[in-house]
């Protein structure tokens, strides 16, 4: 069982300082912002590895995959588990409540 649980304020990190690139049902392809390296360095509240890491672990994720060198970000997900309309609403930041209990509760399930 999985002792981490992902809040609203770290969910808002995608919202913050990732864009869509892509999106189909089951994938989302994401570029990270140029602030994303002084969020690294300013900011150890939230660690943006452990998220991904958490992402990773949840039965609702399938891959993810962060390419440093372009700053592309991409989930492989289960739509059965998070809608297509959940990751466009977590870019926007917006229900980001409701998206990180559902993803928590998931982890819960592990």
């Amino acid at each position: 069982m999985i002792n981490y649980s992902l809040t609203p304020k770290e969910l808002k990190i995608f919202a913050d300082y990732f864009s869509i690139v892509h999106h189909s049902n089951g994938r989302i392809r994401l570029r990270a912002s140029s602030k994303l390296k002084d969020f690294f360095g300013q900011n150890s509240e939230i660690n943006p590895q452990e998220i991904l890491e958490s992402l990773q672990k949840s039965p609702a994720i399938r891959s993810v995959k962060f390419n440093k060198i372009i700053g592309s970000l991409t989930i492989e997900y289960d739509i059965s588990f998070l809608s297509p309309s959940d990751w466009e609403l977590c870019i926007k930041g917006e229900n980001l409540e409701a998206i990180a209990q559902k993803i928590n509760a998931l982890l819960q399930e592990i």
